[in-house]
């Protein structure tokens, strides 16, 4: 697959996906190309793509606006919890 197979199918921008491609290795980073030539385009197996694309859907992240609920004290500061 190509940059722009890629792009098309996950509905994202080639700077999105050099992004993932960035990632720490702890946070599911998009895999490197297969074929890659100094001015050609990069190529991509489609197994170790659908592969990252499973992987991806399952990653725990965390709620979107979960930094809204946090908990106040008794002065009305707001308490985070421990793993945020």
């Amino acid at each position: 697959m190509s940059t722009k197979d890629i792009c098309g199918q996950l509905c994202i921008s080639s700077r999105t996906l050099e992004r993932y491609r960035k990632r720490a290795p702890n946070e599911n980073p998009f895999p490197e190309p297969d074929c890659a030539y100094m001015g050609g385009p990069n190529k991509w197996l489609k197994t170790k793509v659908t592969a990252w694309q499973i992987r991806e859907m399952s990653r725990s992240t965390r709620k979107p606006m979960s930094h809204l609920n946090l908990v106040r004290d008794e002065l009305g500061k707001l308490r985070r919890p421990e793993n945020f």
